[in-house]
């Protein structure tokens, strides 16, 4: 599903701008108890405006970054933006049927996108896939109580259905395969998890 106008606002604006490099990045890296590591590759579902991008490359280490998006206003402005990039790839793609071979991606970053996927589990076993073994999967996301809600129903468009709060979407990851690292929640309205691909013997 993709943004209406409001919500496309809200995520250019530079207010957002500066909590995700301020309050965002610095969270985001201490999920990870001794580091990332060395991120060959990353992939971003649901590019935005490239501020995830911006994240992974900065805080994260990404030296092969592949984005994605359904939206085709985005993905031309994240490609515009890194053009001269060369380590930087921006493509139309579902996060349900992800164009990538499997075992991939060392790192998969999903910030604040599965709530606009109604088959958020479907997507959760392609990351699954893409991963390669020991890869991580950085979330963090919105809930059913921010989001399904007369407020937010007003103002955004978001599934309604196949909602999810912070232990059906720790279920589903553990269901499809994922290892719990870290995770965090804030009155489940919203929350950050960190998840690993276990190396099979």
């Amino acid at each position: 599903m993709k943004l209406n106008h409001f919500e496309k606002s809200i995520i250019s604006h530079p207010l957002r701008l500066w909590v995700q490099a301020r309050i965002e990045a610095p969270l985001s890296l201490s999920m990870f108890p001794a580091g990332p590591g060395n991120i060959e590759s990353a992939l971003e579902i649901g590019c935005g405006f490239g501020q995830g991008v911006e994240l992974i490359k900065r805080h994260l280490g990404g030296r092969r970054i592949v984005a994605i998006d359904l939206d085709e206003e985005q993905v031309a402005f994240v490609s515009r933006k890194y053009i001269n990039d060369p380590g930087i790839e921006v493509l139309m793609a579902d996060a349900t049927a992800l164009p990538f071979a499997d075992n991939r991606f060392d790192l998969v970053c999903n910030f604040a996108v599965f709530h606009h996927i109604v088959d958020w589990q479907h997507a959760v076993a392609e990351v699954f896939r893409v991963l390669r073994p020991g890869g991580y999967f950085l979330l963090e996301d919105l809930y059913r109580l921010a989001i399904c809600n007369p407020l937010s129903r007003r103002l955004f468009e978001h599934p309604q259905v196949n909602r999810f709060n912070h232990q059906q979407l720790l279920s589903g990851l553990a269901s499809a395969g994922f290892v719990l690292i870290k995770e965090r929640c804030l009155l489940d309205l919203t929350g950050v998890i960190l998840v690993q691909k276990p190396v099979r013997d």
